[in-house]
């Protein structure tokens, strides 16, 4: 296969870069336009985008031509929505273009990471590895998916539990107590007006409070389908203590696993360090990788621009280190393997503190409500003694 390389840029600004000896792909418009080859009507699950590129690996690492490799897979194909898949990449790359600008026209069904590193694996002329570590890293965001699921669902049944039991105590309860506290109501403490004033508008205009939950619900759900939406959720999510240190590891294990594959590969570092920010999404990272391509563009060590106080020292050394010595490649991987592992440890933290923080968040939530209802009845029963 002849690895002619090639980089082109979108109207957005993204740069792209690939090869594998198929034509350079045609400027990109946006979604909206209306692109020749971009098909969102085609949607995967996480598992199976992993299941379609475990598959494909297995064709091509066995020495299978790309092109027989799609068609045996179309013929196997498990499941009507991955023959889709299999058969719009195949027409695409048919066509003359490469694997990795097949992926970028499924946009609902590979993640761009997978994309940037197929595109690497290309240019470098190393595809079977690119694959792999596309693989690795779904499947250690499936694994990360499933765990985080799992560690909210006694939380989140809490959370439900308690919501239900604060409005019935809102709509039932706090109405008996309303004709006693209110005889003297100049003297209620805000937190007892702020109960009574729930209550009031929960009996007056139920359908405003439900349609108004429900819209809430509905626009964050529809945030978290949008990529830039998602993307900035997530970056401000990723400045919280504890989660936030979870989502920014493990983006940064990420890109710095993409630029030590690039490297390995013999890729040019500038070409890496655009991959390796495509590959981080979160907006503050990707403005750190682009200041490290600025850096080395300039003829300056890289390390020198990510002695920034987010970044683990650790990363920084073994940067140094390997520019040092001229292993830059090893060291970064090296740095991947300590952050993935620095992931995992984030993450058992984050579930461990997960279940008692819901347990006195309902706690506080009640007991607020108690307390501000109680408090105007002690203070009058005072009186009354």
């Amino acid at each position: 296969m002849n690895l002619a390389s090639f980089v082109y840029k979108k109207q957005d600004g993204e740069v792209f870069g690939g090869n594998a000896g198929g034509k350079t792909p045609p400027e990109r418009q946006n979604v909206e336009d209306g692109p020749a080859h971009v098909d969102l009507r085609i949607k995967l699950k996480p598992k199976e985008a992993l299941q379609v590129m475990i598959q494909m690996r297995a064709m091509l690492s066995a020495g299978v031509p790309l092109l027989a490799a799609m068609r045996s897979l179309i013929e196997h194909a498990t499941t009507p929505e991955s023959e889709k898949v299999l058969r719009k990449i195949t027409t695409v790359v048919e066509g003359g273009y490469d694997l990795s600008y097949a992926f970028d026209c499924l946009p609902n069904c590979f993640e761009k990471y997978v994309v940037h590193l197929l595109a690497a694996g290309e240019q470098a002329g190393a595809l079977d590895e690119s694959l792999d570590r596309s693989i690795e890293l779904l499947t250690n965001q499936i694994e990360l998916g499933s765990k985080i699921k799992a560690a909210l669902t006694y939380p989140g049944f809490l959370m439900v539990m308690t919501f239900t039991m604060t409005l019935g105590i809102l709509y039932f309860l706090v109405p008996k107590f309303e004709g006693l506290i209110m005889k003297r109501p100049d003297d209620l403490p805000w937190t007892t007006k702020l109960v009574l004033s729930a209550s009031q508008l929960l009996h007056s205009a139920p359908e405003l409070v439900f349609g108004g939950i429900i819209t809430v619900i509905a626009a964050f759900l529809i945030a978290l389908k949008s990529k830039k939406s998602r993307a900035v959720i997530f970056n401000a999510v990723s400045k919280m203590p504890v989660i936030g240190d979870l989502i920014f590891k493990g983006y940064l294990s990420r890109s710095v696993g993409t630029l030590a594959l690039t490297l390995e590969s013999g890729v040019p570092i500038l070409t890496g360090l655009e991959h390796a920010r495509q590959v981080s999404e979160l907006p503050r990272l990707q403005a750190q990788w682009g200041k490290a391509a600025v850096t080395v563009r300039d003829g300056r060590p890289m390390h020198t621009v990510m002695c920034d106080k987010e970044m683990p020292p650790a990363l920084t050394q073994m940067i140094v280190a390997g520019e040092s010595s001229g292993s830059l490649d090893s060291s970064l991987r090296k740095a991947a393997e300590f952050l993935d592992t620095e992931t995992k440890a984030a993450l058992n933290t984050f579930t461990s503190l997960l279940g008692p923080a819901t347990v006195v968040l309902a706690g506080a939530v009640v007991g607020f409500i108690v307390v501000s209802l109680m408090t105007p009845i002690l203070t009058m029963a005072k009186y009354v003694g």
